[in-house]
């Protein structure tokens, strides 16, 4: 396999599920559509996961669009073991609620 510089490298991750941490601290997961390079991102299929102690929820924001300055991290999620997590999901209300007090 021949090494593709910069953002162009990612055009093999298209439409597989990632996360992205973001510079304030937010956390996304979704579809990856798009990415120019600017390393802009077209997220598709978004939530936005919330972690509380051992508690996350995910807020469902659709699609998503990421301006590339405001990535910190990128990565892709390995479908078989997103599920086998010590995680609890709780709903968007209580992980809120979770949050405001912590």
């Amino acid at each position: 396999m021949n090494y593709i510089p910069g953002t162009a490298s990612l055009i093999e991750d298209i439409d597989k599920k990632h996360l992205v941490l973001l510079r304030d601290g937010r956390t996304l997961i979704g579809y990856l559509r798009s990415i120019d390079q600017f390393a802009n991102l077209v997220l598709h299929q978004t939530v936005e996961r919330i972690h509380v102690g051992k508690k996350y929820g995910d807020i469902p924001r659709g699609i998503f669009v990421v301006r590339g300055e405001n990535v910190v991290l990128l990565g892709e999620i390995d479908l078989e073991k997103e599920s086998n997590t010590q995680l609890l999901q709780v709903s968007i209300e209580e992980i809120l609620e979770e949050q405001r007090l912590e």
